[in-house]
């Protein structure tokens, strides 16, 4: 089996995954194995996939009068 040996590890990088190893009770060894196996099996949503999300969040977020918010902005209110 291939081996690959990363230097230069940032010091937080590395404490991070020995956190991350004892939470999930893997070898800091199979936790890296984990890390990169998500890395590199995801996949980038679609632009439709993200257009439906962009519209599930536009309905979530309160509706706005941007009239009024211009007056306002104009006012010096905001």
């Amino acid at each position: 089996m291939p081996s690959i040996t990363v230097k230069n590890i940032p010091h937080a990088l590395h404490e991070g995954l020995k956190s991350a190893a004892m939470r999930n009770r893997r070898s800091l060894q199979n936790e890296i194995l984990v890390c990169l196996e998500l890395a590199v099996e995801k996949t980038p949503p679609s632009k439709s996939e993200l257009l439906i999300v962009a519209d599930e969040l536009r309905e979530k977020l309160p509706w706005v009068d941007h009239d009024q918010l211009d007056q306002f902005k104009r006012a010096g209110r905001l």
